[in-house]
């Protein structure tokens, strides 16, 4: 296993403890909900971008690893020349500007949205279920990365 994709399965190894700290909070319920996911949002956010940054780092084959991970393809560092990124790596660079990346690096609001639904009151804002995706997201990215890697 490559360097970076060592550090990407262990940051998204961190993001699922994390995950299931969040979701035993929630079925304890001695918290209110709102407050647990304010609590347990910006740390899985940022284990999950952690591990996202390696994973690109991984796909464009770079050995030598900066201090922390990228959070975008842009911030990568440039490629020796003749080499082209990976497509693994140009569809992260869509999916950073409208897709599930995009939605993960945006910032976490620090109060949850009360909306009116019909005649009900309906608090919106971060939630467990949309962290479980997104880490099943990465997860996918992981599988793609090792493949490509194996396949080189």
């Amino acid at each position: 296993m490559s360097h970076p994709l060592a550090y990407a399965n262990q940051s998204l190894y961190h993001a699922n403890i994390l995950l299931s700290g969040w979701r035993a909070e929630l079925e304890r319920g001695s918290v209110p909900q709102n407050q647990v996911n304010q609590a347990y949002a910006s740390p899985v956010q940022t284990k999950l971008l952690d591990g996202y940054g390696w994973l690109l780092l991984a796909a464009c084959r770079i050995r030598q690893l900066p201090d922390s991970p990228p959070r975008s393809v842009s911030d990568l560092p440039p490629l020796p020349a003749g080499l082209v990124r990976p497509a693994e790596v140009e569809a992260c660079a869509q999916l950073e500007q409208s897709g599930w990346v995009a939605a993960l690096k945006a910032p976490i609001s620090d109060s949850s949205v009360v909306r009116r639904s019909d005649s009900l009151a309906v608090e919106t804002g971060v939630n467990l279920a949309q962290f479980e995706d997104w880490a099943q997201q990465l997860a996918g990215l992981a599988e793609t990365v090792a493949d490509a890697i194996d396949e080189s």
